[in-house]
C-alpha cells in the first residue's frame, strides 16, 4: 500500500530534474569540431567474392542484405570475379539503397571506392557502371557535409568526363599535383595514386602537350616535376609513354638547341634508359625516333668534340666538316662512340648526359694509342666504322657481314672495328686512308661509298671549307 501511495503522488510532485536539451551535448560538441578530412585507405575485404554473392543472393529476393555486407558492398562493384558491375540489376538496387538510407558512412565509401577505382571514360569496360556510380553520388553529396561534397562542387569530382581535367587544370595552375590537390579538399593517402589522380595525371600531360606558349626548358620542368614524386621516381612508370611523349613530340620538327637537347637527354635517358639498348623500356613511347635521333647526334659531337680536344687541327676540321654535312642530310641511322681512357675521361667533362657509350678491352693486331677513338656509324645498308688517327675509314656495305661490328656492345678489341678480311663476293668491304683533306681526295671516296649506301650524292660544296 506504501508503494502504491507514494507512486500516487508522483504525478503531482515536482521533480528537481534538469531538463533534457534539444541537441545532446555530443552532438554540439562535434559539430563544433572541423571535418578533418576523409583518408582514403585500401581496405578490400578478403572474402570479397562471398560478399558479393550474398547480396546478389539478397537483392535478388528482394530481402536486406547483413548489415556488413552492405559496408563494403562498394569494393564489390569493380572488383572480384563477378563485380556488380556485371549485374546491372544488383548494382541498382545496392545504389538505391545508398541513396536511400541517408547514411554518410554509406555516402564516404561508395565515394572512396569511385575515388580509388576510377578509370577515364573510354578505357575500359565500365564507362556505364561509372556513371551510374557518379551519378549516385552527385545526387546525394549535397545532403552531407565534409571533402567528398566539397570536391563534388569545386573540383566535378562526381562528373566523370570533367573531374581528371578540372583537377589537372587546377594543379598545373597551382604548380602542384593531382594529389596536392585532392589533399586540399581532403582527400588523402590512397587517392594520391588512386585511379582518379591517375586519370588528372593523364589529362595534365595532354594539356602541357598542347601548350605551345612553353618554352623547351619551361616544357621540360614542367614535365619532369609533374611526373616525379618527391624522391624522383617516375609518379606513374606505366604511362611513361604519354609522359615521354608530351615533352618530345612538340619538337619533333623542331628540334631545340643542343644544350637544351642535352637536358632533354640528361632526364630521359637517366629516368627511362637508353631506348638503343633498352628498347623494351620504350616500346610504349611514339617519340621513341625522335629520341634515338637525338642520341645519334649526341654520339656524333661525343666523337667530334672529344677528338677535336687531342687532334692535329688541320686535318681534323675537314673530317667535323664531312660528317657533319653527312649527318645533316639525315643519312645517319644510328652512331655509337668507342672511347679509350683518355676519351672516356674526356667525354664524362665535356658532356653531363649520361649517354652510353663503349669502351676499348685489349686484344686485337692493331695497338691502341693515347686518344684513339671510334665513330660506328649506320648508314643505308652498311656500317661505317671511322678511326680518330692513325686508322683508316672502314666501310662493310651489308650490315648482316658477319665481320661488321654490331653497335651498342659495351667493349671492342681494336680487331672488331677493323677490317681485316677481303671483300667476297657477298660481302664488300673497303677501307680509305684519310688522305689528301686539303684537296677533299678521302672525302670524295667516302662519298661515293656512301652514295652507294643510300643511292644519295653528298656533293663537296656540302662539306668544303671557305
Amino acid at each position: 500500500m506504501q508503494m502504491k501511495a507514494a507512486m500516487a503522488e508522483i504525478p503531482g510532485r515536482r521533480l528537481n530534474v534538469p531538463a533534457m536539451p534539444v541537441v545532446s551535448r555530443s552532438v554540439q560538441a562535434a559539430a563544433g569540431i572541423e571535418d578533418p578530412g576523409v583518408t582514403v585507405v585500401e581496405r578490400k575485404p578478403d572474402d570479397l567474392d562471398q560478399i558479393a554473392a550474398r547480396l546478389s543472393e539478397a537483392f535478388g529476393a528482394n530481402e536486406s542484405p547483413r548489415r556488413r555486407d552492405l559496408n563494403q558492398a562498394a569494393w564489390c562493384i569493380w572488383e572480384g570475379k563477378r563485380p556488380l558491375a556485371e549485374q546491372p540489376s544488383v548494382l541498382t538496387k545496392l545504389l538505391d539503397h545508398v541513396r536511400g538510407s541517408g547514411r554518410k558512412s554509406s555516402f564516404r565509401r561508395l565515394a572512396s571506392v569511385y575515388v580509388t577505382a576510377f578509370r577515364p571514360l573510354g578505357t575500359s569496360a565500365n564507362d556505364a557502371s561509372l556513371r551510374q556510380v557518379a551519378r549516385t553520388l552527385e545526387a546525394i553529396a549535397p545532403a552531407f557535409t565534409g571533402p567528398f561534397s566539397v570536391a563534388a562542387e569545386a573540383l566535378r569530382l562526381f562528373d566523370p568526363r570533367e573531374a581528371p581535367r578540372v583537377i589537372a587544370g587546377r594543379a598545373l595552375q597551382m604548380g602542384s599535383s593531382p594529389s596536392t590537390v585532392l589533399a586540399g579538399v581532403g582527400i588523402q593517402n590512397m587517392a594520391s595514386e588512386g585511379g582518379l589522380a591517375e586519370a588528372a595525371f593523364l589529362a595534365g600531360l595532354e594539356q602541357l602537350a598542347a601548350d605551345a606558349t612553353l618554352s623547351p626548358t619551361e616544357r621540360l620542368a614542367r614535365i619532369s616535376g609533374w611526373g616525379l614524386r618527391g624522391d624522383g621516381k617516375v609518379l606513374f612508370e606505366q604511362h611513361r609513354g604519354p609522359l615521354v611523349d608530351a615533352l618530345v613530340m612538340p619538337h619533333g620538327d623542331n628540334p631545340p638547341a643542343k644544350d637544351v637537347i642535352d637536358q632533354y637527354l640528361r632526364f630521359l635517358v637517366g629516368k627511362f634508359g637508353d631506348p638503343r639498348l633498352r628498347q623494351a623500356n620504350w616500346s610504349p613511347m611514339r617519340s621513341t625516333a625522335t629520341v634515338r635521333r637525338w642520341l645519334t647526334s649526341l654520339s656524333l659531337r661525343q666523337f667530334l668534340d672529344v677528338v677535336d680536344r687531342g687532334a692535329y687541327v688541320a686535318q681534323w676540321r675537314y673530317r667535323r666538316a664531312f660528317w657533319e654535312a653527312v649527318h645533316r642530310r639525315d643519312l645517319i641511322s644510328d652512331a655509337w662512340v668507342v672511347f679509350d681512357e683518355v676519351g672516356d675521361d674526356a667525354a664524362r667533362r665535356l658532356f653531363k648526359v649520361e649517354a652510353p657509350y663503349a669502351r676499348f678491352e685489349a686484344g686485337g693486331r692493331k695497338p691502341i694509342e693515347r686518344g684513339h677513338a671510334v665513330l660506328l656509324l649506320k648508314i643505308g645498308k652498311g656500317i661505317v666504322a671511322e678511326w680518330s688517327h692513325n686508322g683508316r675509314c672502314n666501310v662493310w656495305h651489308s650490315a648482316t657481314d658477319p665481320s661488321a661490328p654490331q653497335l651498342h656492345q659495351r667493349r671492342y678489341n681494336t680487331d672488331e672495328t677493323r677490317i681485316s678480311l677481303k671483300s667476297t663476293p657477298e660481302f664488300l668491304r673497303i677501307e680509305i686512308t684519310h688522305a689528301g683533306s686539303e684537296g677533299y681526295n678521302w672525302q670524295a671516296k667516302v662519298a661515293n661509298e656512301i652514295h652507294a649506301l643510300t643511292n644519295i650524292r653528298i656533293l663537296e660544296s656540302e662539306y668544303r671549307l671557305y
